[in-house]
């Protein structure tokens, strides 16, 4: 990959960790010309592994056990055009170690890998959504404009698109902001009672606290381990140090999320990687394509009505009741195209934990 040189921003423009002094309008915020950022719901159980030594394969069919548990622009250059918005948190040498840490978690190899999907990005902005009013925390829609809108006279896809509306954001509740200052910034901050926090252990830190605090340790471990930041060093030495932060007692355990810093940041991978890409990740749709899932699909859909013809009609690129064409053999034997395989890794995660849970809780997955 080519080496792109961005424009340095001074030092002294970053953006403090303190609260807005000024809560958001309950008004929709105006589109935004950068794809934005993401917050799935802070609340993924997640405890996932000697990330290290596993492989591409191994981490995406752990990712897809929490799931059944659960039941174009470079992000560099992404990120050095919100110079002009103020949304940057991250000192370039936090960046730079928090895009190698996320790539040894999702490591490259024929697709991309989490730096180049942009789950750095991705963090940064949620860290940074409430310098923009709250913007992005959740996205408007319904359509992203990936694909048309039907022509219901002929019942096929016309040439009109949508406008995306997951570029305008929609103001969360006073609960849900309540809920989210409390996340970024901390339940002090946030204006938590005490007598709420002492129910639930103590105050919550902020997630911009914790990747901070967080970053500095990676930094800390590499240093003393090989001798150079995380960022500076070989694959293989940021591997091994992986490792290390994820043995037990070398990265503490947050009292009210249950996680260590590592346990976060891959809970953000899965989160940056497989989320819309107007949320700051997944970077021109590449981890869905990583997955074999083509994302959302309306309002086109797969079958449109036709007021010519008074019934529906199946789009000939993906027929709903009979084979798709890239998947019948030159002799018209049903051929269907096999998951990826890193689809295939999700796909069999899902079944053997179902498996699971339901032999130990019978009915679990009715």
């Amino acid at each position: 990959m080519r080496n792109l040189k961005l424009p340095k921003l001074p030092r002294d423009f970053r953006v403090s960790g303190g609260l807005p002094e000024k809560a958001p309008s309950a008004q929709d915020s105006p589109p935004e010309s950068q794809s934005p950022e993401r917050s799935l719901p802070a609340a993924l159980p997640l405890r996932l592994l000697r990330a290290a030594q596993l492989t591409r394969r191994q981490f995406l069919f752990l990712s897809g056990a929490v799931a059944a548990l659960a039941s174009a622009t470079r992000p560099r250059v992404a990120r050095a055009f919100f110079f002009w918005q103020q949304d940057r948190f991250f000192t370039d040498a936090e960046f730079a170690t928090l895009e190698a840490l996320v790539d040894r978690i999702l490591p490259p190899d024929q697709d991309l890998g989490a730096k180049e999907l942009g789950v750095a990005v991705y963090i940064e902005r949620l860290l940074t959504a409430f310098d923009r009013g709250a913007a992005g925390l959740y996205r408007r829609g319904p359509f992203s404009g990936r694909t048309p809108y039907p022509d219901y006279r002929l019942g096929t896809p016309s040439s009109r698109f949508p406008e995306n509306g997951f570029l305008r954001s929609i103001q969360p509740s006073r609960l849900q902001e309540l809920y989210w200052r409390a996340q970024i910034y901390g339940s002090q901050a946030a204006g938590i009672p005490p007598e709420l926090d002492a129910t639930q252990g103590g105050p919550l830190v902020g997630l911009r606290d914790l990747y901070r605090q967080g970053l500095a340790s990676v930094d800390s471990v590499a240093i003393n381990t090989a001798g150079q930041p995380y960022a500076e060093l070989s694959v293989a030495d940021q591997d091994r140090v992986l490792a290390q932060l994820d043995s037990p007692g070398v990265l503490p355990i947050d009292p009210r999320r249950g996680q260590t810093f590592l346990d976060l940041v891959i809970q953000h991978v899965l989160e940056g990687s497989f989320s819309a890409p107007e949320y700051g990740g997944n970077r021109n749709t590449r981890g869905w394509q990583m997955l074999g899932i083509e994302g959302d699909n309306q309002p086109l859909g797969y079958s449109i009505f036709s007021f010519e013809l008074g019934t529906y009609r199946e789009r000939p690129d993906h027929p709903m009741s009979t084979p798709n064409p890239d998947e019948l053999a030159s002799d018209g034997r049903l051929a269907p195209k096999p998951l990826t395989p890193d689809g295939a890794a999700i796909q069999k995660a899902i079944t053997d934990t179902a498996q699971l849970l339901e032999l130990f809780v019978p009915g679990a997955c009715n």
